[in-house]
């Protein structure tokens, strides 16, 4: 086999465009892993201690659950730190800032005692109430050699003391890998959000493509007088700006009283001149010859867009249906200008609203951004399928 050097050379090439476009997804997953003072570190750290497997036995074997950790009531934990003896280090379960009574700070008893080499916190659920999560502080002298039974996910000096705090002293394995996830998750009510989000772009999917079926046939197969000027006059609606129609929109919307609800986010968008176009080019590319034995068999209209076309033109509606699911899925602006309520608001309202609320905690912003865009990117992989199998079945002998 004969060496080529200019398909070595274009194979390079596309493995290096893969790994810059694939940079940032990276860099957006190994933020939403990182502790608050790894996200906050000047130096960039390509992996962080939650992606290390090592670290993961670590936090199985502390918390209730190998997986997902957690103090129920009467139960104890007991963090070992190896050390000779000496200054004895001091630990506490910090308060939640400007809380009168926090039940975590209140009820949890903490021991430190020195025992077979090692340092022992052993902290006590003295409530009757079960911790999902459980921080802790231990300052550490700085003359003793520090090993710490998992990685603390900040250190700072305090004194004559290290401070090293753990948001999470009992998270079991996934509740340590997925800390940021689950903080993310319950800061905001993402279940109704994903909801709204799915529910106006799957009506949208399923009423457009049903409206744009009939109208892309009608102008592709049925003859009428002035059916070319139709179709012109139907594209010449794409040259109008999007933005031109917000007022126009709005509008209409207040006087027809369907602001803040779902009418306002779909309705609007139900009829697309782009899905007509794509469907009509798609019924224009089938054989007449199929038509016109269907005509002679005596099959109407209907029955020949519904047990024809349709099924012929399979790849064209999968086309159709990923773009208007991806355009309604993404939408901030109509979102924005039309709904007021928080129940009423998209993933991507939500996604603005939880990044003004969580500041600089920059794990839980690319938490909550990667659960966002997760659903889009597993449609992708699915519908990719999908359409592989439309242009198969479209095919005919």
């Amino acid at each position: 086999m004969r060496f080529r050097p200019g398909v070595l050379f274009v194979h390079l090439l596309l493995l290096l465009g893969g790994l810059v476009m694939a940079f940032p997804f990276y860099w957006m997953l190994a933020t939403s892993l990182k502790s608050p003072q790894e996200a906050l570190q000047a130096k960039p750290i390509w992996v962080p201690e939650r992606m290390k497997p090592g670290n993961w036995l670590k936090a199985a074997q502390l918390g209730d659950s190998p997986l997902w950790g957690g103090l129920a009531p009467g139960r104890s934990v007991e963090l070992v730190f190896p050390g000779r003896e000496g200054h004895p280090p001091r630990a506490l379960v910090p308060r939640t800032p400007g809380a009168f009574f926090d039940p975590r700070a209140d009820g949890t008893r903490v021991e430190v005692v020195y025992r077979e080499g090692a340092w022992r916190v052993r902290l006590t659920n003295a409530t009757e109430e079960a911790f999902r999560f459980l921080p802790l502080v231990v300052l550490w002298p700085k003359e003793v050699p520090l090993a710490a039974p998992l990685p603390p996910d900040a250190i700072r000096s305090q004194g004559e003391y290290w401070r090293l705090e753990w948001v999470n002293a009992v998270p079991g394995a996934l509740g340590y890998v997925l800390h940021n996830y689950l903080e993310a998750w319950h800061a905001a009510p993402w279940g109704r959000y994903f909801f709204n989000s799915f529910f106006t772009a799957l009506t949208q999917v399923a009423v457009g493509l049903f409206l744009a079926a009939l109208a892309a046939f009608a102008l592709a197969r049925i003859p009428f007088p002035g059916k070319e000027a139709v179709f012109v006059l139907i594209l010449a609606t794409m040259m109008v700006p999007g933005e031109v129609l917000l007022i126009p929109n709005y509008v209409l919307l207040a006087r027809l009283g369907w602001l803040d609800t779902y009418y306002a986010l779909i309705v609007p968008w139900l009829a697309s001149v782009f899905g007509i176009f794509l469907l009509r080019q798609f019924y224009l590319s089938l054989p007449q010859d199929l038509f016109d034995a269907a005509r002679i068999d005596g099959a109407g209209y209907l029955t020949q867009l519904f047990r024809i076309a349709l099924p012929l033109s399979l790849p064209g509606l999968v086309s159709y249906g990923i773009f208007t699911f991806l355009g309604a899925y993404n939408a901030l602006l109509w979102p924005l200008i039309v709904t007021q309520s928080p129940e009423m608001r998209t993933v991507q309202l939500g996604l603005q609203a939880f990044v003004s609320e969580a500041g600089s905690d920059y794990g839980a912003l690319m938490a909550a951004s990667t659960f966002v865009i997760l659903p889009v990117i597993l449609g992708y992989f699915f519908a990719q399928r999908q359409f592989i199998q439309g242009i198969a079945r479209s095919g005919l002998k």
